[in-house]
């Protein structure tokens, strides 16, 4: 596969007063593939988000990552992609679990569409973005954004340096819209914050201030497959 060259609008070089903040979602699993939600079930990459996984470690290879702080959600799909990322950019991985997803109770291992069919009304307030709607038994978006920006708080990365975080598609929402100001209810229902299997964003910090992003892009993936869930 063949890459465009770096865009260094997108991939500024992380200078004395700004670092980088490099923000991934796993790779596919069978779950994803099935439409059926995960949250905190340990589920393994399948064989496509093992290729997802490595094909977005040459990409960053390519655009000048190296040895970057790699911190990673402690489920395996997370684990296995940031190994992926570990064994072409180097760098050392710390798996946490507060970078999980979403925690999903009752829902975790069914299908989307079964889910809608028993519980519409929860499912329409959960997936139209409602911050304060859970799952039974799960955790909100608000309690979710809390864990994960509070992890990033004590990681915060060195001027000059680059931090990579592997997580999941809800936990990464909820962690964009706390960094950049953004409405959880109105980026969530418009998929402003989406992240696919193995997209990433990009995003330039003054301490824990963004003053520059790059969201959920695709540009490893060529034909681009989205997981559907969590």
């Amino acid at each position: 596969m063949t890459h465009p060259a770096p865009d260094r609008t997108l991939w500024p070089q992380a200078g004395r007063a700004h670092s980088r903040l490099i923000v991934v979602r796993h790779g596919q699993t069978a779950h994803n593939a099935g439409r059926r939600l995960q949250g905190h079930s340990d589920t393994p990459l399948d064989e496509v988000g093992l290729t997802q996984a490595r094909q977005l470690a040459a990409h960053l290879h390519a655009r000048g990552v190296r040895a970057p702080r790699l911190h990673s959600s402690d489920l395996r799909r997370a684990a296995q992609t940031a190994g992926a990322l570990q064994a072409v950019l180097g760098g050392a991985v710390t798996l946490h679990g507060a970078l999980r997803e979403i925690r999903m109770g009752d829902w975790e291992g069914q299908r989307l569409d079964d889910i809608q069919a028993a519980d519409p009304d929860r499912h329409a307030r959960f997936w139209g973005g409602d911050p304060a709607c859970a799952a039974p038994g799960g955790e909100t978006p608000v309690e979710v954004t809390d864990r994960v920006h509070g992890l990033l708080a004590g990681l915060a990365p060195a001027p000059g340096e680059t931090l990579v975080l592997v997580s999941h598609g809800i936990a990464i929402t909820g962690l964009l819209c706390r960094l950049l100001g953004l409405d959880y209810a109105r980026a969530f229902a418009a998929g402003a914050t989406l992240h696919g299997n193995t997209a990433y964003s990009v995003l330039t910090l003054d301490g824990l201030r963004v003053v520059g992003s790059s969201l959920a892009r695709t540009d490893h993936l060529s034909p681009v497959p989205v997981g559907a869930g969590a």
